[in-house]
Parts: structure tokens; C-alpha cells; sequence
């Protein structure tokens, strides 16, 4: 099977690929923000878009999100993201999608995302070597372990210490990362709440946390941090309402586009409530995918290299917290300060 490739042009993007096969409907469109650092590293999201602008906005989004990740971590690599319309099914998928990793020739590295399991990855590796090592532990472990580091050095910005004993922490999300997450925060000492399905009742007790159907159930009258590690999106309108009769001091969570929009933001810095940027926040996926295509491809986050790169989340996180203060702006804008100094 043949792919039509055709070049998207788009202002402030290096390269944006649509992929196109006729018979299998495959569509496909690959977005490469800013390789400055180096390649672009980004997942792939097998996904049911409606219509290609939604996909395309998505595609755009992302990759543009994934460099500034990746330089607030201080890796040796750019931002890019890929997006296959999965209304189609995987039967070609690994065949076509392979060609469009090798149409571009190494300037983009991918990994998992929505829709791409560990299998998908080995069997494009077979036929491209521009995809991430899938050795290891999955990502999940690591993207806990960077939010829990970011916890701890949250507290010690705002209250000169790293303890987390004591504090009342409300997690949304008992997934590979809320999961994991909770268990950290358990063993430091913190009172720990989660928020799921039904379905995940009986594990979240047997772990023995406190379940809830919905974060306003909660039993706390103070929420020292709510910790967003399920979809986008949950810091809304009716969340800002809850704010109004339960007390949240941070929002630090795993959770892409935690935001419902940028309004919300500013309600929150008005209200006193220090918002953690996401993408600061739950780089430790990126993290340990960037590692193991450099350095090991077992790579593991206890490891010492992993281990000082996950810890250093912290040490970013406290830096845009100081810029917010100085500057008196909301910490989405002091984190893409940061971000592009390294990119731009």
C-alpha cells in the first residue's frame, strides 16, 4: 500500500505531514513544533476524530505542548506529536504508519499515547527504528514518581519543608500514575482520598484508600493538594464552585490539559490557589521514554540517571513558583517563560 504525503504549512512549525491511503482510509497527520533541542519525541494517539480540523487541532496542540515540555525538562529533544484517526481499524496500521516515521527520516521519535499499547510499538519498531524502547517498566511508574517529587517540592516553596505527613491529598484518576501516585504519597505520611468509577471501588479499599464516587464527596474540609491524574479537563466551573465550601490550596496532578480554559487559571490565582503547571508537573513519562532512546533502553526511574532527572521536576517547579511570585502572574505564563529559554 502506497501513502499520499502531503506538507501542511503552518506558521511556527517546522514540519506538519498529513498521510493518506485511499483503500484503508488511513489519515493520519504528524506535527513537528521545534527540533532546536533536538528531534522531535512525542506519542502517537490512535484516536476517533470526528473530522480532520479536529484532528489537525489536536496534532498542533500536542506537539506544540510536548516542546515545551521537553525543554522544561532540560532534554536533548524537540517536540512532536502524531495522530492516526482510529475510525479505521489497526489492521494496516503498523504498515502505513511505519512509512510515515521513515518518510521523515529520524526528525521525529515516537512513543505511546491514547490507543498505542506496548504491542503496537514492538511491531512498528520491526519496521522502523525511529520509535522509543518499550523495555522496561511502563512509563506510568515514572510520571508518579516525577508528581510525587513535585509535591514535595511544592511544600518546600511554600512551607520550607519536604514532608508531606499530615497532608490531606485528593486524587482523581486510580490509573497506572493515580495509582502509583497514591502509594507515594501513602508512605510519606499523607491522608489520602481517590476519586474513580464504581468498577475501581473494591481495589482502591483494598489498597486502603478512601473511595469516592465524585471529589465532592470528599471528607476533607481542606484540601492541602488536589491531584488531577485521570482525563483533561477537571478544572472547571463546577470545580471553582467546590472551591467555594471545601479549601484547596494547590492543584498538582498527572492529567494532561488539567485547564477546562485559560479563565479558569486566572480565577484560580485570584482565589489564592497555586495552579501546577501540567506539563511541568508529569514530565517523568517523557523523562524515562527520552532516557531509554539515549542512554539504556531498560532504563528504570530508580535508576541513578533517571532517578536525579525525575527528582530535578521539583527543582523546575519551584522556579516557576518563584517567577510567579516575583512577576505576580499566573504560573502558566512563568512556565513557558522557562520553557522557551531553551528553545528559542
Amino acid at each position: 500500500m502506497t501513502l499520499k504525503l502531503t506538507d501542511l504549512k503552518y506558521p511556527d512549525y517546522e514540519r506538519v505531514l498529513l498521510a493518506e491511503e485511499e483503500k484503508t482510509g488511513f489519515h493520519s497527520i504528524t506535527a513537528i513544533h521545534n527540533t532546536k533541542r533536538g528531534p522531535a519525541l512525542g506519542g502517537c494517539r490512535y484516536f476517533p476524530y470526528n473530522s480532520h480540523d479536529d484532528q489537525l487541532n489536536d496534532v498542533l496542540k500536542l506537539s506544540k505542548a510536548m516542546t515545551y515540555k521537553n525543554s522544561l525538562a532540560n532534554l536533548s529533544f524537540g517536540g512532536g506529536k502524531a495522530t492516526v484517526n482510529a475510525r479505521v481499524g489497526k489492521d494496516h496500521f503498523h504498515d502505513l504508519f511505519s512509512q510515515v516515521l521513515n518518510a521523515l527520516d529520524g526528525a521525529y521519535l515516537t512513543a505511546g499515547d491514547i490507543g498505542i499499547v506496548d504491542q503496537d510499538l514492538i511491531e512498528l519498531k520491526k519496521l522502523s527504528p525511529h520509535v522509543c524502547s518499550t523495555k522496561g517498566t511502563d512509563s506510568g511508574q515514572s510520571t508518579a514518581f516525577g508528581v510525587f517529587n513535585a509535591m514535595i517540592g511544592y511544600q518546600e516553596f511554600k512551607q520550607n519543608s519536604s514532608s508531606l505527613e499530615g497532608k490531606n491529598i485528593l486524587i482523581k484518576g486510580y490509573g497506572k500514575v493515580g495509582s502509583r501516585l497514591a502509594s507515594f504519597c501513602k508512605n510519606s505520611g499523607a491522608i489520602i482520598e481517590v476519586v474513580d468509577f464504581e468498577s475501581q471501588k473494591s481495589l482502591i479499599e483494598q489498597n486502603g484508600f478512601k473511595f469516592l464516587n465524585h471529589y465532592t464527596d470528599t471528607t476533607f474540609n481542606h484540601i492541602d493538594i488536589f491531584s488531577p491524574c485521570a482525563t483533561g479537563g477537571d478544572i472547571n466551573q463546577d470545580f471553582l464552585n467546590f472551591t467555594n465550601s471545601v479549601k484547596v490550596d494547590c492543584i498538582l496532578g498527572a492529567a494532561n490539559n488539567q485547564l477546562a480554559n485559560s479563565e479558569i487559571e486566572r480565577r484560580l490565582f485570584e482565589s489564592d490557589i497555586t495552579y501546577c503547571p501540567d506539563y511541568c508537573v508529569n514530565a517523568g513519562g517523557v523523562i524515562i521514554l527520552a532516557l531509554r532512546s539515549s542512554i539504556k533502553e531498560d532504563m528504570e526511574f530508580s535508576d541513578i540517571e533517571a532517578n536525579k532527572k525525575l527528582i530535578g521536576i521539583k527543582e523546575q517547579l519551584k522556579k516557576i513558583l518563584q517567577l510567579s511570585n516575583e512577576k505576580k502572574q499566573i504560573t502558566t505564563i512563568s512556565s513557558n517563560e522557562l520553557a522557551e529559554r531553551g528553545f528559542q
